[in-house]
C-alpha cells in the first residue's frame, strides 16, 4: 500500500468512515483504474455498511486485479464468515498469512476464525504469530488475552499465564477479563488459594458480578470456608433463583454438613427443572452419607443419564456400587477423559473411577496403571509438573522437632475449663480404620461424631508459626494462646450442633501430629492411634482421590515415607505420654472386634454399651471415602487387598523397612539411617520404582 490515500482510507474504514474511505479510494482509482488495493478496500466497507453485493463485486475485481493481495483474502475472509461460510472464511485468513506473514492484522484475524471453529491450537499459534510479528501494536494486548484462552482450551496453562503476563503489560492490568481468566486459570491447577484472590480482587472491582461471586464461592468451598462460600453465592442465588443456581448453593451447604439444608436445595432446583443433572447428582451424595445406598446409585446413574460426562457423578458411582460400571457406562467414562479441554482435577476424579471399574473387571494392571496416571494428574494439578509437592526433608525434620519439643507429658501444666464436650481423638494414617472406629464409638448414647473435623491442622500450623517466633523449645505453652485456640476448636462444635454432646469424636487422622499440643489443650482428651498395615494403607490411599492438603498421597514412596515419619512420632507419643495414649492394631480390632472395642472404650473413659457392636445399624450422616464400608460389620475378609497386585507394589514392604517400620504392623522399629541402602535404592533394586515410573 504505497499510496499515501489509500493508507488514509483503511485507517478511515477503521474508524468507521466509510464514506471517507470511499471518497479516497474513489480519487485513486480515477487516477489508476486498476489499482487491487483501492478496491479491496471499497469492498469491505461495502461489506461492513450492510451491501455485501456490492462489497463482493468489489472484491473479485481486485482478486482479477491482482490474485496475490494479501488484503483481499483478509477481507474475503470477513465477506465470506459473513455468508456463513466459515471454513471459506479461515481458508482466505490462511492465504492472508501465507502472503504476510508480517502482518499483525493477519494473525490476529485468523486466530478468532480458528478460535470460532473449535481448533484452539490453530488459534494459539495464530495469535502467537501475531504478537510475535508486532509486539508493541495498539491491540497486542487483547490478543494477548485472546491467546491466554486458546492456551487454556489446550490445557497449556503454563503458556496460558504466559499470554496473561503479556496482556497485562500490554495494558490490560486489573481488566475484568483477565481476572475472569486467572481466576479459571486457577480453577483447571486446583490451586484454590490463588482462584480466591483473583476472584476477590475481581468482585472488589465489580462487586455486583454474579461470575464473581460464582468463583469466589467455588474457591471458598474447595478451602473448606462453606459458610463464608454460601454467604458469598446468596446474593446470586436472590437474583438468579435458577435451578443451576440452587443446586450449586445446595452443594456449598452439603461442605458445610448440614445435609437437611443442602436437600431441600436440591429438591427446589428439581422443582424448578427435573433434569437439573448437577440437583440429581447432589442428591446422590446426600443418599451417600446418609447411607442410602441404593437411592445413591440410582441417583448417579440418572446424573449420567442427564449428563454423560459428569465425571464426578462416575467417581460416586463407583464409591456406591464398589465400581460395578456396565460396558456402557466404562465407554461412556472413557470417551469422557478424552475431551482435550478437561481440568486436571476433573480428569483425576474420571481417571480414579476408571481405576476402580478396571478393578472390579479384574482388569489388575490396567487398573494400577489409571491409578498411577490419576496421581500423575494430581500431582500437575497440584504442582504444574508431574513431581511431588511432597518435602520429604521437612516431614522429617518436623518430627524431630516435636520429639524434641515435647519430650515429656506436659498434660496438668494448662488445664482446660471443661466448658464442653471432651473430644475423643482419633489419629493415624488415613485409610487406617479411623472411620471404622469412629462409627463404633459414636453408637454410645453419650458420644456425637465429629467426622474429620478441620480446626486442629489450622490451630496446629498457628502453633508451629507461633512457637518458632516466640523461640519457643518445650514446656507449658502461655495460658492466653492456649484459651484462644480452645475456644476455636470448641467453635466448630457449636457451628456443627455437636456442643450437647459430653463427648465428642474427632477422627482428623493428622492431628497425630498435635498430640503434644492436644494434651495441653484438653488435657482429659484421649487420643487413640490406629495402626494398619503399612502396605494396605498405601494402596488404599493411593487409589483415593485426595486432596492438596496430602501432599504424600499421590507416590508410593512418598506414601511409605509419611507412613514412617508418623509411626516414629506415634511411637514417641506412646513412650511419654500416659495412659491418655493408646495404640490399636487395625487387623485386631477387626478379627477380635468386641474384645478390642471393650479395651479402647475402657481407656477412653467410656462405659461400655452394646450398641458399639452394632454401629453399622445407627441412623447417621457419613461424610468420608469410608461412608459406604460403615455400613456393614467389620469382617477379616476384607483384611488383604494388595495380594492380587503382588506384581506392582513388590518393593514396597522393603522399602518402609529400610525407613524402620515393621511392614507387618507398621509399628515403628528404630532408626533408618542404620539402613545399608537408601530407600530409593533398595526399591530401584526391587524393581518397584521402574514399574512406576516406566524408567529401565
Amino acid at each position: 500500500m504505497s499510496d499515501p490515500r489509500l493508507q488514509e482510507a483503511a485507517q478511515r474504514r477503521l474508524a468507521d468512515d466509510f464514506a471517507g474511505a470511499e471518497a479516497l479510494c474513489q480519487a485513486v482509482l480515477a487516477e489508476e483504474g486498476g489499482n487491487a488495493e483501492a478496491m479491496a478496500i471499497l469492498g469491505i466497507c461495502a461489506i461492513e455498511r450492510g451491501d455485501s453485493g456490492a462489497g463482493r463485486d468489489w472484491l473479485d475485481k481486485a482478486e482479477a486485479a491482482n490474485p496475490g493481495l494479501a488484503s483481499l483474502y483478509l477481507y474475503r475472509s470477513v465477506e465470506r464468515q459473513g455468508a456463513g461460510d466459515l471454513d471459506g472464511a479461515l481458508a482466505a485468513a490462511r492465504r492472508a498469512g501465507e502472503l504476510a506473514p508480517e502482518r499483525f492484522d493477519v494473525w490476529g484475524r485468523l486466530g478468532d476464525l480458528a478460535g470460532q471453529a473449535g481448533d484452539f491450537t490453530e488459534s494459539a499459534n495464530a495469535f502467537s504469530r501475531a504478537l510475535a510479528a508486532d509486539p508493541d501494536h495498539p491491540a497486542a494486548g487483547p490478543v494477548a488475552l485472546r491467546l491466554a484462552g486458546a492456551r487454556m482450551e489446550t490445557a497449556d496453562l503454563d503458556a496460558a499465564a504466559t499470554a496473561l503476563d503479556t496482556a497485562e503489560a500490554r495494558g490490560l492490568a486489573g481488566a475484568t477479563d483477565v481476572r475472569r481468566l486467572r481466576a479459571a486459570l486457577a480453577r483447571h491447577r486446583g490451586d484454590w488459594t490463588a482462584m480466591r484472590d483473583f476472584a476477590d480482587a475481581w468482585l472488589s472491582a465489580e462487586p455486583e458480578d454474579h461470575e464473581a461471586r460464582s468463583a469466589s464461592a467455588l474457591a471458598l468451598s474447595q478451602l473448606g470456608f462453606y459458610k463464608k462460600a454460601a454467604n458469598a453465592f446468596k446474593p446470586v442465588v436472590e437474583a438468579d433463583p435458577s435451578a443451576e443456581n440452587w443446586a450449586a448453593q445446595g452443594r456449598i451447604i452439603l461442605g458445610a454438613r448440614d445435609i437437611t439444608r443442602a436437600e431441600g436445595c436440591f429438591r427446589k432446583a428439581l422443582a424448578i427443572d427435573p433434569d437439573c443433572a448437577e440437583a440429581v447428582f447432589g442428591l446422590a451424595r446426600v443418599h451417600t452419607f446418609a447411607g442410602r445406598i441404593d437411592k445413591a446409585e440410582d441417583a448417579c446413574r440418572r446424573t449420567l443419564a442427564l449428563d454423560p460426562g459428569n465425571l464426578e457423578a462416575y467417581g460416586q458411582l463407583c464409591e456406591v456400587s464398589g465400581g460395578r460400571l456396565t460396558e456402557d457406562e466404562v465407554a461412556a467414562l472413557e470417551a469422557a477423559l478424552a475431551r482435550p479441554d478437561l481440568p486436571a482435577d476433573q480428569k483425576a476424579i474420571g481417571l480414579f473411577a476408571l481405576g476402580d471399574a478396571k478393578h472390579r473387571q479384574k482388569a489388575r494392571a490396567e487398573a494400577f496403571e489409571t491409578w498411577s496416571r490419576a496421581n500423575e494428574t494430581k500431582k500437575l494439578q497440584h504442582n504444574g509438573a508431574v513431581v511431588s509437592a511432597y518435602d520429604r526433608d521437612a516431614q522429617h525434620r518436623r518430627t524431630d522437632w516435636l520429639m524434641a519439643a515435647f519430650d515429656r507429658d506436659s498434660a496438668g501444666e494448662a488445664g482446660d475449663d471443661h466448658a464442653g464436650a471432651t473430644p475423643i481423638f482419633i489419629v493415624g494414617m488415613p485409610r487406617s480404620g479411623t472411620t471404622l472406629l469412629e462409627a463404633a464409638i459414636a453408637a454410645h448414647d453419650d458420644v456425637l461424631p465429629g467426622g474429620e473435623l478441620s480446626a486442629m491442622p489450622f490451630i496446629f500450623e498457628e502453633f508451629v508459626t507461633w512457637a518458632r517466633k516466640a523461640a519457643w523449645t518445650g514446656g507449658a505453652i502461655p495460658a492466653d494462646r492456649l484459651a484462644g485456640w480452645r475456644d476455636r476448636y470448641r467453635g466448630q462444635h457449636r457451628e456443627f450442633g455437636l456442643d450437647g454432646a459430653r463427648w465428642v469424636t474427632d477422627k482428623q487422622p493428622s492431628n497425630f501430629l498435635a498430640a503434644g499440643l492436644i494434651r495441653q489443650l484438653f488435657p482429659e482428651a484421649p487420643i487413640l492411634h490406629i495402626r494398619r498395615k503399612p502396605v494396605e494403607t498405601a494402596f488404599s490411599i493411593f487409589r483415593r482421590n485426595f486432596s492438596r492438603a496430602w501432599p504424600f498421597a499421590h507416590d508410593l514412596e512418598d506414601i511409605a515415607h509419611y507412613y514412617a515419619e508418623q509411626a516414629r512420632l506415634c511411637a514417641h507419643w506412646d513412650a511419654v505420654i500416659d495412659k491418655r495414649f493408646t495404640v490399636v492394631q487395625y487387623e485386631d480390632l477387626v478379627s477380635d472386634f468386641e474384645a478390642k472395642l471393650r479395651f479402647l472404650m475402657a481407656r477412653a473413659g467410656l462405659s461400655w454399651s452394646r450398641k458399639c457392636l452394632e454401629f453399622y445399624k445407627q441412623d447417621r450422616t457419613v461424610m468420608t471415602f469410608s461412608a459406604v464400608q460403615v455400613r456393614k460389620p467389620p469382617s477379616a475378609d476384607h483384611l488383604d487387598s494388595t495380594s492380587v497386585y503382588a506384581e506392582q507394589l513388590a518393593g514396597f514392604n522393603e522399602s518402609v523397612a529400610a525407613l524402620g517400620v515393621d511392614p507387618e504392623t507398621g509399628a515403628w522399629l528404630g532408626d533408618a539411617a542404620t539402613a545399608e541402602t537408601t530407600v530409593a535404592e533398595t526399591a530401584k533394586r526391587r524393581g518397584f520404582w521402574s514399574r512406576l515410573t516406566g524408567s529401565g
